[in-house]
């Protein structure tokens, strides 16, 4: 036999407890009892049940009470520019959420236009913006409070450099480029002729953005970068 077993207590029968209770009655000169004990276990088991019910209740008061304050923790987080990214142009944005609170979403918009964002750890998110303008980051957490940040992004250059026009005159050629964002990188121009050799402009004007090439008289395909990384191909026929 197990030391450990809990023992069960002896359970009457129905009449045997009646005819108990009967006899304590006359034993201790009372009215007989006139409630069938049927009735007074059935209350007493609803008894019981309410109480628990009760109870049940009570717990579940004091847990929201307790959890109450939870529901209004806003969100806080810090946002800037991301050091590891290294660019000048096309910057990254590194956000931290500081609430201990789950995050239910994050979510940034330039002009109605929404952001790619991505979580890298936890409570960790990179935002790349694809345009400039006024961006509006919003951290939501679980519990449904929010908080939105404002950031003037003004580095964003994803537009290749334009041709404006060029230039005959005898046997020089002037091509004139432009890049209203980062500018045009001139010295990564590159221009070869049909043959894949290298053709080398005789002069570079970088404040009027003229590139001036002499005694070309076939074919150039002219390769314009700007300081984003963005690449104009540019096919150059001479007549």
């Amino acid at each position: 036999m197990s030391l450990f077993k809990k023992s069960s207590m002896p359970q009457l029968d129905p009449e045997t407890a009646s005819r108990i209770l009967e006899q304590t009655f006359e034993a201790n000169e009372m009215e007989k009892n006139t409630i069938p004990l049927e009735v007074l276990a059935s209350y007493s088991n609803y008894r019981r049940e309410r109480f628990s019910l009760q109870r049940m209740l009570l717990i579940v008061i004091m847990l929201l009470f307790v959890l109450l304050p939870l529901l209004f923790i806003p969100a806080s987080f810090t946002i800037g520019e991301d050091p590891t990214a290294g660019r000048d142009y096309n910057p990254v944005y590194a956000l931290q959420v500081d609430s201990f609170m789950l995050v239910d979403r994050v979510n940034a918009t330039i002009d109605g236009y929404n952001i790619p964002i991505y979580e890298v750890d936890s409570h960790v998110y990179s935002i790349e913006p694809s345009r400039n303008g006024r961006m509006a980051v919003t951290v939501t957490l679980a519990n449904r409070q929010s908080r939105t940040q404002y950031i003037d992004v003004t580095t964003v250059d994803r537009e290749i450099p334009i041709a404006t026009s060029c230039v005959k005159e005898d046997d020089l050629i002037y091509l004139y480029l432009s890049d209203d964002h980062s500018g045009v990188d001139f010295s990564a121009l590159q221009a070869f002729d049909l043959n894949g050799n290298e053709i080398i402009p005789v002069s570079i004007d970088t404040a009027s953005g003229c590139v001036t090439f002499f005694g070309v008289e076939d074919t150039l395909n002219i390769y314009v970068p700007d300081l984003a990384g963005n690449r104009l191909q540019l096919i150059l026929s001479i007549p």
